[in-house]
């Protein structure tokens, strides 16, 4: 099975450390270790790859061929909010998803 960072640098064209970086708003550094260790990035990075690359978390995660079991939640299953707030923070810059993180992060705190 591929690894994925393997997946993702083939889904984008082969993009060299420092593109990718780029792309991701992510210093050289940072993702050289993600990929050297195999981690996974943060949700807003994982965000970007699925706008770049057009695919679900799960198709990134697990490969194209990827079919999910019974008892895991498929994507379909969200409501149409839930997609729809999904699909608008996925299009936002890094500095706007980390304010709407701040905010529902906030939100989740409150009483």
């Amino acid at each position: 099975m591929q690894k994925f960072w393997d997946r993702v640098t083939t889904l984008l064209g082969s993009p060299s450390v420092v593109d990718l970086a780029t792309t991701l708003n992510v210093k050289r550094s940072t993702l050289s270790s993600w990929i050297h260790n195999d981690r996974r990035p943060p949700m807003d990075v994982l965000l970007i790859l699925t706008a770049q690359t057009g695919l679900s978390l799960e198709n990134l995660e697990y490969g194209l061929d990827w079919e999910p079991s019974d008892d895991e939640e498929v994507a379909e299953n969200y409501s149409p909010k839930f997609k729809a707030i999904m699909q608008m923070v996925s299009s936002l810059n890094s500095e706007e998803q980390d304010i709407i993180y701040k905010l529902l992060t906030y939100m989740k705190k409150k009483p």
